[in-house]
């Protein structure tokens, strides 16, 4: 049976990869739910909680004060200002005209989660995911699982308009925030049997943030010995101002001692990375395989990679069937296929719009698919279904390809002894090796990825290892 642990039990916040990858597990489990704070709208132009306010704290002849739903309370109560005032100020400000989501919101729709918990007004994240059944009263609870993904917007929501409304009236006073398990028994009741349930990740919170409130209720009272359960990332105050450090630090602990684990950004703009690396570590362990040369060069490298993964028959490979892709696919299916362990399914050819025929392949091998997309459409949206790249020789095709990868965070692993852009690429991050899997890679072993075949690709396999989120 849990019982509350001593808070001044000082623990250590956790890093990125362990939020990805305890996260990404639970997320792969079919056992995750988001909860969106304030901090994931800040970098589209919302205002924070003071700035939200402080024109009517003015109007009102409020003092400053760090609780702001206790703030709201007073500014609701003023005969000057008054709640119609206070919410339609509100309003204005958090549905503004022409309003996008940013790229962390779009993020978040390529996650594989079926529930995203919210107290923000805004409707960014219902923009990035049309999809998406909207709950936001408590009778639509019942529409929970009725989608693929559902949003819950516990505290109301603005509507799309125009005119510019309330969909459901905001949480937004101390009175609010203390009669919400009675206005809203069904939706608490939820979000209590989802806490105890599955793996939460509370992203884009503050203890400035009124709404962390939830997170710190639920923790006192479902605390779990688990000490892998639940994951905050929170932003730590000024630092300042050693008082409230002080006062994070005791919050923090009792958190972790809580069975929240917590991870310190020191800005809301770090949640673009982190959800970045979460949809990589999301997706299924797919390698994608370009590059491109004379098949007497390129040969030793690609037989020996084929050699290397042919065990790993949980991984998917993909290519355009050039030149390397087609190489080492073909070299891993005759393995696989004399191993009783052949799978077409994990092997994945894609064919572009273009003028003439597909080039006709030597063995009917893997699956191949035949798409109307240009190769700039193509190649991108392959990538983004991808882990990782493997890079062999190659020219200019292969460098682009190289650069589509790492814009959108997908790992690259070059075979530079084939020369080409392999050899490009890791000869450029040779003073400065890229992070697989959320991790720094060992720069012994990006030096040996431009030696002989069989010592490069043992390198490699273990960089793979890696970007797959399966090393020790």
């Amino acid at each position: 049976m849990w019982s509350r642990p001593d808070p001044h039990t000082e623990v250590m916040p956790i890093d990125r990869f362990e939020v990805t990858d305890r996260f990404g597990r639970a997320t792969l489990d079919g056992n995750a739910a988001l909860f969106v704070g304030a901090g994931l709208s800040i970098p589209a132009g919302l205002p924070s909680w003071g700035v939200l306010l402080k024109e009517l704290q003015e109007r009102a002849g409020v003092p400053d004060h760090h609780d702001y739903p206790l703030l709201a309370e007073y500014i609701a109560a003023d005969p000057q200002v008054g709640r119609t005032a206070l919410i339609h100020h509100v309003l204005a400000r958090v549905a503004p005209v022409g309003i996008t989501p940013t790229a962390g919101h779009l993020l978040i729709r390529q996650l594989p989660i079926g529930e995203v918990w919210t107290t923000n007004y805004d409707q960014l994240l219902e923009l990035a995911c049309p999809e998406a059944q909207l709950v936001i009263d408590d009778d639509d609870v019942r529409f929970i699982g009725s989608t693929a993904r559902t949003i819950v917007k516990m505290h109301g929501s603005a509507s799309g308009g125009p005119p510019r409304s309330w969909a459901s009236e905001p949480v937004i006073t101390r009175s609010d925030y203390e009669t919400y398990q009675e206005r809203r028994p069904r939706t608490w009741a939820l979000l209590r049997a989802a806490y105890l349930s599955r793996t939460f990740l509370f992203l884009g919170f503050s203890f400035t943030d009124p709404n962390i409130e939830i997170l710190l209720r639920l923790a006192r009272k479902h605390g779990t010995s688990v000490g892998d359960r639940h994951m905050a990332v929170l932003r730590p105050p000024d630092p300042t101002k050693p008082d409230e450090l002080r006062l994070h630090q005791f919050r923090v602990n009792d958190l972790e001692n809580s069975g929240v684990a917590v991870h310190e950004i020191a800005d809301f703009n770090e949640l673009e990375p982190l959800l970045t690396a979460l949809v990589r570590r999301t997706r299924s362990p797919r390698l994608f395989v370009a590059g491109s040369g004379d098949h007497s060069t390129i040969d030793p490298w690609c037989t020996q990679l084929a050699a290397a993964i042919a065990g790993k028959t949980h991984w998917q490979i993909s290519s355009m069937a050039g030149d390397a892709g087609w190489l080492v696919t073909r070299e891993t299916a005759q393995i696989r296929q004399a191993e009783g362990t052949y799978d077409p399914a994990t092997l994945l050819f894609s064919f572009r719009s273009k003028d003439e025929p597909a080039p006709p392949m030597e063995k009917r091998i893997g699956t191949a698919i035949y798409t109307d997309q240009s190769r700039e459409e193509l190649v991108p949206s392959l990538l983004d279904d991808c882990r990782v790249m493997v890079a062999i020789g190659g020219g200019t095709h292969t460098a682009q390809e190289i650069n589509w990868a790492c814009a959108r965070g997908v790992a690259v692993i070059p075979l530079p002894g084939a020369g080409g852009a392999a050899h490009t690429f890791w000869e450029s991050r040779r003073s400065d090796p890229p992070q697989l899997g959320g991790r720094p890679i060992a720069a012994e072993d990006w030096e040996l990825l431009n030696t002989t075949p069989p010592i490069a690709v043992r390198a490699a396999y273990r960089l793979l290892e890696q970007a797959m989120y399966e090393a020790v």
